[in-house]
Order: structure tokens, then sequence, then C-alpha cells
């Protein structure tokens, strides 16, 4: 046999030890998935609400509120929760606040 032959049947253990190491490691990504099946909810002209159902990780829910007398926006955030868990948050005073746009983030 020759010298590169020799040297590639000499890797061949190695490449097969590397691809037996990668697939675990491949598969604990998997199980990090970003959070999924997520939805959102006015539940009144006033509150955003926002869960997820698959993954892992956190959501929160964004609403942009509108100040129904000077016509001022701003976003409004509800706390980070797990996954089945509901975000909530209201823009202010229901009488003049109300939610134009419910989103979500996740992390």
């Amino acid at each position: 046999m020759n010298r590169n032959k020799l040297a590639s049947l000499a890797m061949a253990p190695l490449v097969v030890a590397g691809i037996a190491v990668a697939a675990p490691i491949a598969g604990a990504t998997a199980a990090s998935a970003a959070p999924g099946s997520c939805q959102v909810g006015r539940p009144d002209s006033n509150t955003g609400t926002a869960i997820c159902r698959t993954g892992t990780g956190q959501v929160r829910v964004k609403v942009t509120c509108k100040d129904g007398i000077n016509g001022n926006t701003y976003n409004a955030y509800g706390p980070w929760v797990g996954i089945n868990r509901w975000s909530k948050v209201a823009c202010g005073a229901a009488q003049r606040v109300v939610v134009t746009l419910v989103d979500y983030q996740t992390r």
C-alpha cells in the first residue's frame, strides 16, 4: 500500500467518531427550539395579551397604545413569561388610551 492510502485508512475511524459525537450535539439544539404556536389577543380595547404554546424560552406581549386626546402613540410591554403562560399589559386609563396593535417578542 502506498503512504496516502494508509493515511486515509488511519483517518477513517476519526471521521466516524466525529459523526458519532456531532449527532448528539445536533439533537440538543432541537430541544431548545424557539417559542412557537404563539397567539395574541385583545380582551378589551385597553389590554393586550400573548401566549406561546410550544418550544422553550420566554414571550412577552408588546402593544401599541394611542392616546385618544392628544393622538400620541407609545409601546407598552407585558412581563416576560414561560411557555403556556399569558403575558398581559394595559395601556393606561381605559377611557382615554386604546390598543391599536398587539404583537409579541420572544427570547
